[in-house]
Parts: structure tokens; sequence; C-alpha cells
């Protein structure tokens, strides 16, 4: 019944959009207007290694790519986790990856009469190693708009039906690796995909923001949680602390649906 009740939503969104112009007329009369062209591409990257009782390294990088044009606009993601711990059996240490994850993400966007009410597709591949899943892909397609956008805030929202693949495996975990064989079903299933972000800029140096998605069926939910406060160190140079949480209901028994991560990463604005 979830994905009924966010097909609700959108199906009496038709309303709330007829009275876009007076929330925009509210909310945008002093927007500072965004430049056209403007290309943004910001490097993430975070390093830990740890030594003595225990031995742990963990590596993060992530890209996003987003750029603003006269009728379009997109944005591209890419985001790796790999953690590597080491145990010591028998008198002899073994390195064991705990954690391996690889996200892909892309939004294209097309502006209608007012620039801050689009229409989107948007599509996204994760491979992650430890989720009981050999891969999850899906595909969405509907609106999304900007409610305000100033020199001090943002908030956009979007929604839509679309389409999810996952392919299944079994997890051996007396050998710690994934056995390419024991795959057990493909699923592919009808979903309705939310998102929404707010960014607020907290002072001259630092920046808030809170993004959250979910992409929900008939039985499953997947949902994307992430809150972080980032920090100009220099110019283009900054330090970012997050916190993540992925919750997917359609995991198998003995895997656990919240997963978190607390990182504090190095951001550097090329673009």
């Amino acid at each position: 019944m979830k994905w009924i009740s966010l097909l609700l939503v959108m199906l009496t969104a038709d309303d709330g959009f007829a009275k876009q112009n007076i929330m925009h007329s509210l909310y945008l009369a002093d927007r500072t207007a965004f430049d056209d062209d403007e290309l943004s591409v910001i490097g993430e990257f975070g390093f830990l290694m740890a030594s003595g009782n225990t031995n742990t390294s963990t590596i993060t990088a992530k890209i996003n790519t987003s750029q603003e044009l006269t009728a379009w606009s997109y944005q591209i993601i890419s985001n790796a986790l790999y953690k590597q711990n080491q145990q010591q059996a028998d008198g002899e240490k073994n390195n064991e990856t705990s954690a391996q994850k690889l996200f892909l993400s892309g939004q294209l966007d097309h502006k209608l009469s007012e620039p801050d009410d689009r229409l989107f597709i948007y599509g996204e591949y994760e491979n992650n190693r430890f989720s009981g899943f050999r891969f999850q892909a899906a595909l969405a397609a509907g609106w999304t708009s900007r409610l305000w956008h100033d020199d001090q805030s943002e908030f956009k929202y979007s929604v839509g039906p679309g389409y999810a693949v996952s392919e299944l495996e079994e997890y051996n975990t007396e050998e710690n690796n994934v056995d390419g064989n024991n795959v057990e079903e493909n699923t592919n299933n009808i979903i309705v995909r939310a998102a929404m972000e707010y960014k607020r800029k907290v002072s001259d140096t630092a920046t808030f923001r809170q993004f959250v998605s979910t992409e929900a069926d008939q039985e499953f939910t997947k949902t994307k949680s992430e809150t972080s406060l980032s920090t100009k160190l220099t110019g283009a140079l900054a330090m970012k602390l997050s916190f993540v949480m992925n919750l997917d209901t359609s995991v198998g028994p003995d895997i656990e649906e919240l997963d978190t991560e607390a990182a504090v990463t190095l951001v550097y604005q090329f673009f």
C-alpha cells in the first residue's frame, strides 16, 4: 500500500502545481537569478587507517557534477566506499574486505516556462558486495521543482513513477566471498520515487544540507538520508561532516535492513 499512498500524492499534486505561481511570488520575489551554463564539479575524498589492537583502512570517494543550462540542467554523482580489516587466526594475519560499494546516479531536468518547475528523468545503479544483491538499478521520471532558491537557502523536491531491477544472490559468510553461481532470482518492480533536498548557509563559511530519497513498491521500501555540514577551509577546499542512513527492507533475513555511515572528508570544488 506504500506505493498507492505515494501515487495519491502525485494525483493530488496537480492542485499544488496550480498554486505554484502563488508560492513563487511569496518565496521567490527577491530570489537572485542563477547563472546559465554554470558548471560545478566537486570532488570528495576521505581516508582512515587504524593500527594497534584494531587494524582497519577505509577509503571513500565521491564526484558530483552538475550544470544549469538555459532549458536543461543535469547532475551526475559517483560514490565509492571500500573498507578492509586485518584479522588474525592461527597466528596468521589476513586482510578481509568488510565493505565495498559503488553507486552511480544521474538526473536530467527539462525546464518549463517557470525555470524552477521541471520534468525530470533519473537513473541509478548500485553494486554493494555485502547487500545480498549482485546489483540494484532504477529508472524514474516525473515532476521536480525548486520551491525557493536564494543566497541563503534552497529547497527542491521531485516525485514520479519508475521501474526497479535487482538481482539477488546468496552470500557465503563462512568463506567471506560471493559465489556468483548462487544467484537466486531477478526482481522487476514498478516503483514510485520521491526525493527532497534542503540547503542552508549557516555562516559565511558553513553550509548545512539534508537530502532524503525513497523508492517504494507494493512490498518493499528503499530509503536514503544524508545529513551533512560543510565548512570552507580555503577558497576551493572544504571539510565535510556527514551522516548517511540507508534503509532497504528487501534484503535477506541475515542482513541488516539499516546501514549507517559517518564520515569526515575533504571536499574540493574544481569548478
